[in-house]
Formats: structure tokens, sequence, C-alpha cells
């Protein structure tokens, strides 16, 4: 049976944008963090460098994603971006499904773009299609992407700098006990 990931993200979500800092605010209690390189760097400068930061990301997501499982790809921004002739939008080289949802931005109440443009698309989980879309969010050439289980309901949240996890499977604690080189010193985790 094939599953509409806008409705299905709404009937579970509500009215909260599937990206990481306005989910932060909704499931604090399910939230955790990771840097994608040490020292909380924010940008990979070297292969050694976009190494380490595939390896931490891989590592986080294969606690959270089984290889084959069905998930959906999400990818949230600030109005909706307006393509030319018969161009359709996709996250790296795959297409989004055309329907689209707005949700609430939050954190820019009152401006102009004030709702996130939503489109998804039904995947399989499968690292190498993660690998390319977490390189291009690492070096900010796409944002606003959410990776979330069909059946666990595990979300995942790449930055440009680390990776927002609301794991529903397994608790929190315990992937930060797995991955606590990896965080923040910051009692916030951020």
């Amino acid at each position: 049976m094939r599953v509409d990931p806008i409705s299905w993200w709404s009937a579970e979500f509500n009215a909260v944008a599937p990206v990481g800092h306005a989910l932060r605010n909704h499931l604090a209690d399910r939230w955790t963090r990771f840097h994608s390189l040490p020292e909380s760097k924010r940008y990979p400068e070297d292969v050694a460098e976009r190494e380490e930061l595939l390896k931490r990301h891989l590592a986080v997501a294969g606690e959270l994603f089984e290889v084959g499982e069905a998930i959906f790809v999400y990818r949230c921004h600030l109005g909706e971006r307006r393509l030319k002739g018969k161009q359709k939008h996709q996250i790296a080289s795959r297409q989004l499904q055309e329907k689209m949802v707005r949700l609430p931005a939050e954190l820019h109440a009152g401006e102009e773009d004030d709702y996130y443009c939503v489109r998804a698309l039904m995947t399989s989980w499968v690292p190498d299609f993660f690998e390319l879309l977490t390189r291009q969010v690492a070096e900010w050439e796409e944002s606003g992407v959410t990776f979330v289980s069909l059946s666990t309901k595990n979300v995942y949240s790449p930055y440009d700098g680390g990776m927002d996890v609301f794991p529903m499977s397994i608790s929190p604690r315990t992937l930060e006990a797995k991955f606590r080189s990896w965080m923040s010193v910051r009692g916030d985790k951020l």
C-alpha cells in the first residue's frame, strides 16, 4: 500500500514542520543532537573531515534505520521556490511529489514568508542516497531535510554542522551514551 508522506506527516505530527529546530520545540523529550566534526566544527575543509562527517552521520542514522526499510524524506523551505518551464522539485536527483503543504514557521512568524513549503518523497533507506544528501546539506547545497521511518517514526534531521535526532523506538539517552564524544559540551546540547 502506497502512503502519502505529506498526509502521513500531518496525521502524526500535526502542524509542526519536519525540520529540526521546529521539532525540537515540540519533541524536546525525544531530542538529541550530534556534531558532524570534532570541536563542533561546522564545515569540512578536506577529505579526512568529509570522511569523518559521513562516518558520524552514517553511524547515527544506522541506529535509527534498517537498510531497505520504507522512509519518507522531507524538504522544507521558507516560501515556495518558483521553477522555470517543466522543471520539477528534486532532492539529490530524485523527484519530490508535486503535492505540497504549508506549515507554520514559528521562528519566523510575522515575516512575509512565515510558513514552510514542505515537499516529500517515499523511498527505502539506502545509505548511498543518504551519503549524497548528507554531503549536500554539509556543504550548504541543500537544507531543511528530514528523514523519517514509516514503521518506527524515528526522525533524523541533518544540518550544516550536525544532526538533530528524535528517536522514537529507542531512548535518546541510549544514543547519547553511544556517541557522547560527538555531542556539545554545553548543557543545552546546542
